[in-house]
């Protein structure tokens, strides 16, 4: 058995060696202004150095996000010979899947960066294969001084670490990250460029959803699923992610809020009107979904009034389909994110505003309603932060802090004034 499977996954890495011809896969960022998506059938050549490795049968040229599962070393075949001594090649296979599964698909792509980058250290130093998993404490620790101290951000380093010690995980490798490897990350982290540091993403304002509006023809169904979608995400504090489907080949009920969603309707003891809706996926909550609220706010960035006109003039689209999906002349068609950004972006350059960040949405809304004075704590559950974490979204910090303390302080009376009167009372 053990053979048999030493040769299948020998096939298996010929093959794809044989299937692919390039060696990494990406795309530039140029946020202003939005390029269009660029659409590839597989890896493509980079230009960067660092990015070529040795051709070698052990890493075939796949697409970024299947590197975690695709490369190997000779290590790997020694682990599935050991294990397939008890049991079944397809029971091993899933549990590879299984813990692969452990993080979100998308940060297999990331994670790819950290195989990429150590396995071309690997290559420059001619580190043997053996060598390279399980690697050395001593090895790790080099490899980041060496490609991360002085060079790139913290952040950086951790996800190369975190993408090298799930490659090792799903090769059944022990991982040798301890006191040493810390120890040299601490460095590395002091030591990161200032240019590595990016400023904090700007936030989506009131003036930014107004121009959006202005931008927007509420009787066009692809206009009024995309305010409705604006709308939802900044007054909820929500993230794109739970709202909009990336493309759509990759829309699942499963993950994406459909626009049969489970829905309450209803009037608060203020006269403000509020419509929840449940998204079945989460990045907390996972697979239990949460809730999201929208109040009537009674202005021109109206959050319910904005939904329920999507949900009128996209009536055609069934329940199944996206949340947010319109209809169109055939039929009805799914609004990906990377469509609601390029024109949400549009819009705001035309009007000279300039372009931002789809994350912007859940940062601008956090901030307009702490500026507005609405309790931090209001706002941690609006956003369904369970921890203070929400705090890191705050923007125009010298307008909140001023706010709220002053408040405080305009509420109370001193401590001397409170002594007295309690003296007195005595």
């Amino acid at each position: 058995m053990s053979l048999g499977i030493d040769i299948v996954l020998r096939l298996a890495l010929a093959k794809s060696a044989d299937r692919f011809r390039a060696v990494e896969f990406g795309s530039s960022v140029n946020p202003s202004p939005p390029q269009a998506v660029r659409k590839l059938s597989g890896p493509r050549n980079s230009s960067k150095p660092y990015n070529r490795l040795k051709p070698s049968p052990l890493r075939p040229p796949v697409l970024a996000k299947d590197r975690i599962l695709s490369w190997r070393t000779p290590y790997t075949f020694q682990s599935l010979r050991s294990l397939s001594a008890s049991f079944p090649s397809d029971l091993i296979a899933r549990w590879q899947q299984v813990l692969a599964s452990s993080v979100e698909p998308a940060t297999h792509g990331s994670y790819a960066a950290g195989l990429l980058r150590f396995n071309h250290f690997c290559d420059l130093h001619s580190i043997p294969e053996e060598h390279r998993m399980p690697a050395s404490e001593a090895l790790l620790s080099i490899f980041i001084s060496s490609y991360g101290a002085g060079h790139v951000a913290s952040g950086t380093v951790s996800t190369w670490l975190s993408g090298l010690q799930l490659w090792h995980a799903v090769n059944f490798a022990p991982w040798h990250g301890a006191a040493l490897l810390s120890r040299t990350r601490k460095g590395v982290s002091k030591l990161a460029p200032p240019s590595s540091r990016r400023p904090p993403r700007d936030p989506v304002s009131f003036n930014h959803m107004t121009a959006l509006r202005r931008g927007l023809d509420l009787s066009n169904t692809r206009d009024s699923a995309i305010w409705a979608a604006a709308c939802t995400a900044w007054r909820d504090c929500a993230r794109l992610g739970e709202l909009l489907v990336n493309s759509a080949s990759s829309f699942t009920s499963a993950r994406n809020v459909t626009r049969g969603c489970p829905k309450t309707r209803g009037t608060a003891s203020n006269n403000h009107k509020f419509l929840r809706f449940k998204v079945p996926w989460t990045k907390t909550r996972l697979s239990l979904g949460d809730w999201l609220t929208s109040t009537e706010t009674f202005d021109d960035v109206d959050a319910v009034a904005a939904l329920e006109h999507h949900l009128v003039v996209n009536a055609a689209v069934p329940d199944a389909a996206p949340l947010f999906a319109y209809a169109t002349p055939s039929g009805w068609a799914h609004l990906t994110r990377a469509d609601f950004i390029a024109t949400c972006n549009k819009i705001w350059l035309d009007a000279g505003m300039g372009a931002l960040n789809g994350h912007g949405f859940r940062i601008g809304g956090t901030t307009h309603l702490l500026l507005h004075g609405v309790d931090p704590w209001i706002v941690m559950k609006q956003g369904r932060w369970s921890s203070a974490a929400f705090l890191l979204y705050w923007r125009n910090v010298e307008e909140i802090l001023p706010l709220f303390i002053g408040d405080s302080l305009d509420s109370f009376t001193s401590l001397r004034d409170s002594v007295a009167r309690l003296a007195k009372s005595l």
